[in-house]
Order: C-alpha cells, then structure tokens, then sequence
C-alpha cells in the first residue's frame, strides 16, 4: 500500500489453490449475462471492493472466493475497503487475497478517483460519500432479501450504475425496480477441504457411530434462526444429536438453550479453515432460516454430499428440487424434526438425496463460474458506457 494510506493488512501468500472444474454456467437464469469469449475484449478493469466488515461470515467468504477466481487479465483487484473497524479479524483479512483498507469517506472518495470499477454491498453512507465523485462505474451486490438490504440499495442508488442480486428472489423483493442481473453465490473448495476422517472427527466431537447427526454453519443470529434446530434435537430420540459450527451474538443463549433442552446432544464448534472435516461429520446438513441470499454454508454442504434440509427462502427453492436433491422445510422445530426422522428412516433415499445434491453443486456453484459471470457482466458494463475506446 502506498505511504498515508490507513491501516492495512497485507494478504497472505501461498493460500491453498481451488479445485478448479470448466462449469458452463447457471442453468435456467436468463438475464445472467451470456460469458461468450471472455478474452476478447479489452484490457482488465482495475476493481475496488466495499465490504462494511471483514470477519469469518458469508459476505466476506463470497469475497475472497471472487477475488481468487477472478482472472488478472480481465478484473484487476487493487484492493478492499472496509469501514468497521471494531469488525476486523486480521486472519480474515490475511486470507483475502488483496491489501485490506480500514477507512471511511476519504478512503472511498479516493478509491473512487483511482478504480475503474468500484464493487459495494454497502454501506448506506456511500450514496452520499461520493455523490460529487463518482467511479467510472459502480456495482451493488444485493446479498440479501430483506428490508436490511432493500434500505442499503436505497441510500447507495443515486451512485449505482448496475445491482447484482445473487438470488431471483433476492432481485424480485429487493432490486425489482433497479437495472439487476443475477449472478448466484459460487464457493471455493478448497474452504471445504478435509484433514481428518469422519470417523476421527466424530470420536473427537464425542459422538458414536450410531448418533443421527444434525448439522449447522453458520453466524448465530436471529435471521438464521439456529434455535430451531437445537429444539428439534430435544424432540428427537436420544441417538439424534446436532452440531452447531459458527459464532454470533446468540451463542450464549444457544448453549444455554442446548444444556436445557438437550443437555450433552449439543456440540458447538468454532472452525474457519477444513470445514469438510464437519460437514461430513453430518448425517444431514440444516438451513433454518428466516431470511437469507444465496447461502453458502447451502452450497458447501450440497458439495459435500450432504442431505440438505433448507427452508424456501432466499436461493433455496432455486437450488433445490424437494425429495431429490434436498428437503424444504418451513423452519418450524415440528419441520425439522418429521424430515430428520424421514432421513434416519430410509437412508438410501438420503443416500440418493446426498448424490443428487452433489452433482447439482458441482455443475453449478463453483466460484470459478460465479467469477466468469462477474468479468462478463462488468465488461459488458464498461463496453455500454464508455464505448471500446472508453
């Protein structure tokens, strides 16, 4: 970074490379720009990103799986901006692939005069940050479905040249009456990367070779409603347990809720890097939010060759076919538990849940197609603008 800049964290080199696999695309999204030649048109566009914090969560894992798959010779990434200071892990931020700035205002003015393209998922503020100097062309990325998000696209779209939803209902609820395309969520393999056998992973979590396991990744917090599953558990028969894998504001009230009403068939855990050591651990893997994008702990554990069981929200109804490559439930602790007994009662038909949610994820949602689709769209973009001289 140059001299004056803020604070920064240099990244870190020598992360583990991706599977990489030649994915054709997303199926069945028709305003996802077509790819077509991805080299032959113009010079790299030199890209700063916006990301309001940098800790272990979806935004910021979205973001280091773009910045990895994104080709230098097409998206240039200079680096990242982010505003919250008292959200910073520096691990995180090693991980990302590109300098990370810690700035407000100025640091966004100033990345603005210096990008070609700035790429935002917030904050609010930046409508009004750079409303006298705006980038060259600026994309939002709706991650979310909710009012959170629609409120953030509201006070950012007097600078907004363009808005990717990640979901089709993302886009309906939240970017409807804004120029959107979508571009849904790809992951990196190598986040999921195994280094110890289920078996091993099972012993040290306390669990037994018969123990029907149910799991979450994910923050706890309230939109993600994790509470439900561990009130499932309490209603199952003993041999079901549940694996609760993240951080949040509610994991005091979550162990506390667990020791209640499951006490010893609750295991927490807080992991950021060989996550496919836990989702194998599963049986079944479970989503029971209230509200969410286009998740990725969803994705990572259809990879996985997890039953996935996921509430119809956000990207969910896009991804999964009910009683072929996952279960749709309605969040409800009754919900939960009817699809875990199901499961636990025929395991070939999990068993061939689990493949089909597979071969659905490896077509689909590598972060290598999510990355072509990003270069296709921002050149399309530029092209639309500025002309091939531009």
């Amino acid at each position: 970074m140059r001299a004056g800049y803020p604070l920064c964290y240099p990244f870190q080199q020598g992360y583990p490379l991706s599977y990489v696999y030649d994915n054709e695309g997303w199926d069945g999204y028709p305003d996802v720009t077509d790819r077509g030649d991805l080299g032959a048109s113009g010079p790299a566009l030199r890209v700063v990103y916006i990301c309001p914090s940098m800790v272990c969560a979806g935004i910021e894992q979205w973001l280091m799986a773009l910045i990895r798959f994104s080709r230098p010779g097409r998206l240039q990434s200079l680096r990242c901006i982010t505003c919250l200071s008292e959200m910073i892990d520096p691990r995180m931020a090693a991980r990302m692939g590109v300098p990370i700035e810690v700035g407000g205002c100025e640091s966004v003015r100033r990345a603005a005069a210096e990008c070609d393209v700035l790429v935002a998922c917030g904050p609010a503020d930046l409508g009004e940050w750079i409303a006298d100097c705006r980038p060259k062309l600026c994309l939002f990325v709706a991650h979310g479905e909710g009012d959170w998000t629609r409120s953030v696209l509201e006070g950012c779209a007097n600078v907004i040249d363009h808005v990717v939803a990640v979901s089709r209902r993302a886009k309906q609820r939240v970017c409807h009456d804004v120029p959107c395309t979508v571009i849904p969520n790809g992951i990196d393999a190598a986040h999921i990367a195994c280094s110890r056998s289920r078996a091993q992973v099972r012993r040290e979590l306390g669990l037994a070779v018969e123990d029907f396991v149910l799991g979450y990744v994910g923050r706890f917090s309230p939109e993600k409603n994790p509470a439900a599953l561990i009130e499932a558990a309490s209603r199952l028969p003993p041999r079901f347990k549940a694996l609760m894998l993240g951080w949040g504001p509610l994991e005091d009230d979550l162990r506390g809720l667990a020791e209640s009403l499951a006490p010893g068939r609750v295991k927490f855990v807080a992991a950021t890097s060989y996550l496919g050591d836990y989702y194998h651990a599963m049986d079944a893997f479970c989503l029971p939010s209230v509200e969410e994008g286009n998740a990725l702990a969803l994705l990572e554990a259809m990879m996985c060759q997890r039953p996935v069981l996921a509430t119809s929200v956000g990207a969910a109804p896009e991804m999964i076919v009910d009683g072929v490559n996952g279960v749709l439930i309605d969040g409800t602790p009754a919900s939960i538990q009817a699809a875990a007994e199901r499961l636990a009662a025929y395991p070939a038909w999990a068993q061939g849940i689990a493949t089909e949610a597979k071969a659905w994820a490896d077509e689909s949602a590598h972060a290598r197609r999510m990355a072509a689709d990003y270069e296709q769209l921002l050149h399309a973009l530029w092209l639309g603008k500025f002309g091939a001289t531009g």
